[in-house]
């Protein structure tokens, strides 16, 4: 009977240490897995586009547009931002080739409150390559963004 309990014995003891050394791997695939997991989520967000901050989501007239005359220009060129801007702290401005503004000095929102605008001068309008350059000041989180984009009046694709 003795040599029965210390085989149960020896038993128990192989299938304790069984269970332990399957406890290490699984610990050690879950390190690894939320590891894997946390690089993933990290490295993943620098793909993402990021909102933080003043950005453009939309331009009117478009970057590199070609628009046939200046009878078909808008009237205004507007951008819409993903947050608020501030409106006395920034500015549209729309130059020439001499680098002479085209636009009225007039900024203001237009239509909501994360876009603006500013009116052109058609008087000044003649066919070439213009650029828009903007600034703006976010009430939402405080940042400045700028950027600039060029559309051509006049002008066909070759």
């Amino acid at each position: 009977m003795v040599k029965g309990n210390k085989v149960l014995s020896n038993n128990k003891k192989a299938l304790m240490l069984h269970q332990e050394e399957w406890y290490r791997i699984n610990l050690r695939s879950l390190v690894a897995v939320l590891f894997a997991t946390s690089f993933c989520i990290v490295n993943g967000i620098h793909f993402l586009p990021i909102y933080g901050h003043p950005n453009p989501l939309s331009y009117e007239p478009k970057p590199n547009q070609m628009i046939d005359s200046i009878q078909t220009l808008p009237d205004k060129v507007a951008i819409t931002f993903t947050e608020r801007p501030e409106l006395k702290a920034s500015s549209i401005r729309v130059m020439n080739l001499d680098n002479e503004r085209i636009d009225n000095y007039d900024l203001k929102l237009a239509g909501s409150d994360k876009a603006l605008s500013v009116s052109l001068d058609k008087s000044k309008l003649i066919s070439g390559d213009y650029t828009i350059k903007w600034l703006v000041f976010s009430k939402d989180d405080g940042f400045i963004t700028k950027g600039s984009y060029i559309f051509s009046i006049g002008r066909t694709k070759s």
